[in-house]
């Protein structure tokens, strides 16, 4: 059983023996039980002790109070404030501002002399005062008092962020230990490690007269050295109190020293009860100085923390700091209660958790959500990255401020990093960056959550480091690039070997398959090559023995080869350029097989081509789930639902990354130009153009561009197998956007391509597998084309269902659809349907690309001289009014023979067109435009637009559309803030737009000399007035017959169009502008900008203009002098052989081609696939008995990585993504994906394989 009598530190309260003493709020009274003096032997005294040292490491009140030997109940006194604490006792309020610090204490004890009451003695029952109990409220009294002195010295040292908490902290308590040899040796101060963080030495004692100012630990060795003698000189020698023994009141009674009347009631609280009252307020003082900490840390970390979360954090803090007052004032009388009897334990934990509430220390901490995120910030800064968050620079500022050939970005965010399969290998490949000192370069690390979305405006599925060379990216994404070179034979080129100027590769071009020059490769292995910058497929030229491949043509002689085979290794080889040569010219050439792919916007088209080459990639879908990567060369997006706690869940797919495309999310469409990628089965290349949607949700303008994108893609190819309409079958009746998007098709096609045309379903398992509800209203709507006998057949008409794509993609984001019976069926059907497309297109006569070109280059050549023979037309107007007017002028004043001189000449108003070498940003807004027909400014007709603010001249984006206003991409360019606002004009970025020509006014006088000396030398005034009037009269007859003659050629160019397009227009645009013009005024009733629809309403009536004109020329045309191709061409020149005004003709539609041709270039993305495509079909034929499909040649079986596309290096093809390489693993052997070289890590991987680069 515990002893009755305690044992109470002094900590600075002076009390003598008899003193009474109230233990239920820990004070001593102004009382003493006993009257002096006492008896001679009441008092007894002890022996000296010897000096008591005690290490306190910690800085805890847990540990301070062991440390001092005080009880949970004292303890509990003093942090509610009963227990007065002076002298050393302030030492246990001594705390830390910061974590950041190591601390250490010294406690040293030196008892002179204890005394003790002997309540026994003889005479002592005498000296009691018998009233002393009638009023108080003590419980105890002082029987022993232990003499001597208490110091306590604490030493605290700042942290360095680059230091080392535990040596640091080793340090300081072997400095703090040394102490306790005081007048042995001399202590050297060696905590001073950084001259900034010095050591901070406080003393706490009863007695600290003599005391000075400690600076160093020797200050306090010499401190301690001094204690005997500051004791000898107070308290009699016997120094300040110590340790005070208390004994209950109750024991007076048992001694039958006095009766106890008293209420001597004191209930001591349980040890359990006290402790955890101590660790809470342990725990919040650590969780303050933690947040503190926090706090402060987020001050120099602000780029990758939310400003709002700052702002919590800040009131957060100041409202905890006062949490500990806010307890202690309650703490008291909560204590005093329970001792008293008037409550008990558990009502006094129910009361603090009630004032604590939401800020108990896990609740605090836990708003420390930072600390991971700030840990790695530093990380990045530590290697020398920058950081690209919520405050800061931005990437552009970035580049544009720091000078660099080469910049690695790194896009993360936290989900990446703690979700991402590949985040590991990411940020090891940044850091291998970063750690390469032998290369100057520019790193930046953009957290994806502080700028919403990465380089391409998309939400940030994984992480990925972009290699950008002087501003354009060159590999968009390093570590994906790594791994298609380590598992693809790979050839490399100096950079100054390479034509970046070429603008189109040769149709005649062979893939490289040879074997590896290296002397211990196999010879006989015809291995496959891909560029080791741009990852494509290198091809060989026949007709100019260069190598191509996205990165441009080069000479086949400079290329060097590393194949993978491990026994390679890291070296690179060249060949004997006649040996290399003589191999070249021996590659079998492709046949081809070139298929269209067009269809509305959101019909599937780029989902179905992605669905074709992983048909081509796995022999099942039970393949395609094991291999660890989706093949995916288009970037799309699918939204997908399931159930979770009952309730459903959406969740977007998304798969593949490019900077060209979208996903396909929030109405627009995936791909956003012609694309081409080409795919090897056997020994046929098929190439599937892949076309922006029509029905774009941009509106008519934007599907007329993507027409001439096409085209402009189509013309590098000289027949055109297929031309594969893609449908949804579910679409019941004819819709204005079904009418108008089937009929936009047809309107560009030549009559020779409806052999050619085909009809795909997509999605149609529901239903199926056939054409569903689609079938009769396209059969109604192909059925107005009689002339060219247009319908569905069953060798036109082709169901696939992508649904086992979408089963595939969402499986490998960790989401399963369910139903893989029903999905495996839907792949083995589908690779049937796209079997018997590509046995069909190959038995089918190809359509001459030439034919559809010639028809569309004739209607674009009609809506080309449209604008410019307006102009033209007009100029001629206005010259013969010129011209008229001088005649009167002639005949009806009297002019001398001067002025009649200045007369002999024929005035001429025209246009003169320049081209602008690079594109200017201009702005198109009212104030900064001038509308003129001539110099005087008149604006009653429309003629020429002089874009009179040049906001950024030599733009240097290339993305933007030519004379397109408000193209996204220019909020990109140099003139716009931040905001969007020119910095020249003041005026929006949808104001602006990219010129690549400008109309010019001017003024031609021209006159014959010759006659114009005679008739100055010989004339008269009459005959000079005659000549002048004649020479007029003959200039108007002329400007008059150029017009007729631009009129009829318009006609006829028109009758052409009746004669060799399937339809010469849509009928339909109205109808579906109709509708657009509709949705707007319906978005203006709720307050949406009218700034669409007025571009609407023009666009119609432009569009009517165009039909007028066409409906005229069809309607006036001469079936006799109907054109074919060639006199298409002939009237064109004819109009530019017109005497006056052909040259300017010609110019004005020369420079816009010329201009058209700088933006439009072709550019395919080749993807080379398996041969199993066959094989495996054969092999589900013996199962299912389905129907038999043709050989289609061998080829290589199951193929590697495919990687996202990218952004071109400047000069590139520019519509060619830099990568989709899929390369098959070849039969002859099985060779495992190589790790690149890690001589220099990443970054030698990299100079190695692209060489000069």
């Amino acid at each position: 059983m515990a002893s009755p009598i305690l044992k109470r530190p002094a900590l600075g309260q002076v009390a003598t023996l008899g003193s009474l003493y109230d233990a239920r709020s820990d004070v001593f009274l102004p009382l003493s039980l006993l009257d002096e003096p006492l008896p001679p032997d009441a008092l007894v005294n002890t022996q000296h002790e010897p000096v008591d040292i005690k290490v306190i490491n910690g800085d805890t009140y847990t540990e301070k109070f062991d440390a001092f030997e005080i009880d949970g109940e004292l303890g509990v006194s003093i942090l509610a404030g009963l227990a007065e604490v002076e002298g050393s006792g302030q030492y246990l309020f001594d705390k830390r501002d910061t974590n950041h610090a190591v601390q250490s204490s010294f406690l040293y004890d030196v008892t002179t002399v204890g005394e003790e009451l002997n309540l026994t003695a003889r005479g002592i029952k005498e000296r009691v005062t018998l009233n002393a109990l009638d009023s108080s409220a003590a419980t105890h009294v002082v029987t022993g008092v232990r003499w001597g002195a208490r110091y306590v010295f604490t030493a605290k040292q700042q942290l360095d962020p680059s230091e080392d908490r535990s040596q640091v902290s080793s340090k300081l308590e072997a400095q703090m230990s040394l102490l306790e040899t005081a007048g042995l040796s001399r202590v050297e101060d060696t905590t001073h490690t950084h001259p900034g963080n010095s050591t901070e030495i406080t003393v706490f004692g009863d007695n600290l007269a003599n005391a000075l100012s400690l600076i160093d630990f020797a200050d306090a060795q010499n401190f301690i050295k001094n204690i005997a003698g500051d004791i000898a000189r107070t308290g009699d020698g016997k120094g300040q109190p110590l340790v005070y023994t208390l004994m209950p009141l109750s024991l007076l009674a048992v001694l039958r020293i006095m009766d106890i009347k008293a209420d001597l009631t004191y209930r001591q609280l349980g040890p359990d009860c006290t402790q955890r009252c101590v660790q809470l307020f342990d725990d919040i003082r650590d969780a303050i100085q933690r947040l503190g900490d926090y706090f402060d840390r987020l001050q120099t970390h602000q780029a990758c923390v939310p400003p709002e979360h700052i702002d919590a954090i800040a009131q957060l803090l100041t409202r905890i700091k006062t949490l500990e007052d806010i307890l202690g004032t309650h703490f008291a009388s909560m204590v005093k209660d329970v001792r008293g009897g008037k409550a008990n334990e558990q009502q006094l934990w129910t009361r603090l958790t009630e004032l604590i509430g939401d800020d108990s220390s896990e609740n605090i901490l836990s708003n420390m959500a930072y600390e991971d995120k700030m840990d790695f910030q530093d990380l990045l800064r530590n290697e020398g990255a920058h950081l690209v968050g919520h405050t800061g620079p931005s990437v552009s500022a970035l580049l544009h401020g720091i000078q660099h050939d080469d910049t690695f970005v790194f896009y993360f965010n936290d989900h990446v990093r703690h979700n991402s399969d590949v985040w590991e290998e990411n940020l090891a490949a940044f850091l291998d960056i970063l750690g390469d000192q032998d290369h100057h370069k520019l790193a930046i690390a953009v957290d994806q959550d502080a700028v919403d979305h990465d380089a391409h405006g998309a939400f940030l599925e994984r992480p990925y480091i972009s290699h950008l060379r002087r501003g354009r990216v060159i590999t968009e994404d390093i570590v994906e690039k790594r791994k298609v070179l380590a598992a693809n034979c790979v050839m490399r080129v100096a950079d100054d070997a390479i034509d970046r100027s070429v603008n189109s590769k040769p149709l005649d071009r062979r893939a490289v398959k040879i074997p590896c020059p290296h002397h211990g490769c196999d010879q006989k292995l015809q291995c496959s090559w891909i560029c080791a910058s741009c990852q494509s497929t290198v091809e060989y030229g026949v007709m100019d023995d260069l190598l191509y491949c996205d990165c441009g043509a080069s000479p086949y002689h400079k290329w060097e080869f590393q194949c993978n085979d491990p026994k390679h290794g890291s070296d690179w080889e060249m060949y004997n350029c006649f040996e290399l040569l003589r191999k070249l010219k021996a590659l079998e050439p492709f046949e081809d097989l070139n298929v269209l792919i067009l269809g509305e916007t959101g019909v599937g088209k780029s989902t179905w081509i992605n669905a074709f080459i992983n048909y081509l990639s796995y022999e099942s879908i039970d393949d395609a789930l094991a291999a660890k990567d989706l093949k995916c060369v288009i970037p799309c997006s699918f939204q997908t639902q399931t159930a979770v706690d009952g309730k459903f869940v959406e969740t977007e797919i998304k798969i593949g990354s490019s900077q060209s495309e979208k996903d396909g999310s929030g109405g627009q469409s995936a791909t956003q130009s012609t694309e081409v990628y080409a795919v090897n089965i056997g020994k046929t290349r098929v190439r599937l153009i892949d076309t922006p949607g029509i029905g774009d949700t941009r509106g008519v303008d934007q599907d007329n561009s993507n027409m001439n994108d096409i085209l402009t893609v189509l013309r590098t190819y000289n027949n055109l197998h297929g031309v594969l309409i893609l449908l949804k079958p579910n679409a019941a009746r004819l819709t204005v956007m079904f009418r108008f998007c089937i009929k936009q098709l047809l309107t560009h096609l030549h009559r020779n391509a409806a052999n050619n045309i085909v009809f795909g379903f997509t999605n149609t398992r529901g239903s199926n597998y056939r054409p569903g509800d689609t079938f009769k209203p396209l059969n109604a709507l192909l059925s107005e084309y009689e002339e060219v006998n247009m319908g569905l057949f069953e060798n036109n008409v082709y169901c696939f269902d992508s649904e086992s794509f979408r089963y595939l993609a969402a499986k490998k984001k960790g989401i399963d659809l369910g139903h893989l019976e029903e999905n495996r069926r839907s792949w083995e059907y589908s690779v049937g349907e796209c079997e018997r497309l590509v046995k069909h297109c190959q038995g089918i006569t190809p359509h001459q690309v030439r034919s559809t070109i010639n028809l569309n280059e004739t209607r674009n050549t009609i809506h080309r001289l449209t604008e410019p023979m307006t102009f033209i037309a007009e100029k001629i107007r206005l010259s013969i009014d010129v011209n008229d007017d001088a005649i009167r002028e002639l005949r009806d004043f009297e002019l001398t023979r001067q002025q009649l001189q200045q007369r002999l000449f024929v005035q001429k108003e025209t246009l003169r067109s320049e081209k602008v070498d690079n594109p200017q940003t201009v702005c198109t807004h009212d104030n900064c435009v001038e509308i003129r027909t001539d110099f005087e400014g008149r604006t009653d007709t429309e003629a020429t637009t002089i874009y009179k603010t040049v906001c950024h001249d030599r733009c240097w984006l290339t993305s933007v559309d030519r004379n397109k206003k408000g193209h996204p991409e220019l909020q990109g360019c140099a003139a716009m803030d931040l905001a969007g606002m020119c910095n020249g004009c003041g005026h929006s970025w949808m104001d602006h737009m990219h010129i690549y020509y400008k109309y010019v006014p001017t003024t031609y006088q021209h006159r014959d000399e010759a006659t114009d000396r005679d008739l100055i030398k010989n004339a008269d005034n009459i005959q000079l007035r005659e000549e002048a009037i004649r020479m007029k009269k003959e200039a108007i007859e002329e400007f008059k017959l150029e017009h007729r003659q631009v009129q009829e050629a318009a006609i006829q160019f028109g009758f052409f169009l009746k004669r060799h397009a399937i339809t010469p227009y849509n009928d339909a645009t109205i109808e579906y502008i109709d509708m657009l013009i509709d949705q707007e005024r319906q978005k203006m009733k709720v307050g949406g900008s009218n700034q669409r629809h007025k571009k609407l309403e023009k666009e119609k009536a432009e569009y009517l203009q165009r039909v007028d004109v066409l409906e005229k020329a069809m309607k006036e045309g001469d079936e006799s002098k109907l054109l074919d191709d060639t006199g298409v061409a002939q009237l064109v020149e004819s109009l530019y052989g017109l005497p006056h005004f052909g040259n300017d003709l010609r110019n004005i539609v020369n420079i816009q081609e010329r201009a058209a041709d700088s933006t439009h270039r072709e550019r395919s993305c080749n993807v080379a696939g398996g041969a199993h495509f066959r094989r495996q079909r054969v092999r589900k034929q013996s199962q299912t008995a389905q129907r038999h499909n043709s050989d289609l040649g061998e080829g290589p079986s199951a193929p590697m990585n495919t990687i996202p596309s990218y952004e071109p290096i400047p000069g590139s093809f520019p519509r060619e993504p830099t990568g989709g390489t899929v390369r098959a693993k070849v039969h002859a052997r099985s060779v495992a994906p190589r790790e690149p070289p890690s001589r220099r890590g990443l970054w030698g991987a990299i100079t190695r394989l692209v060489s000069g680069l």
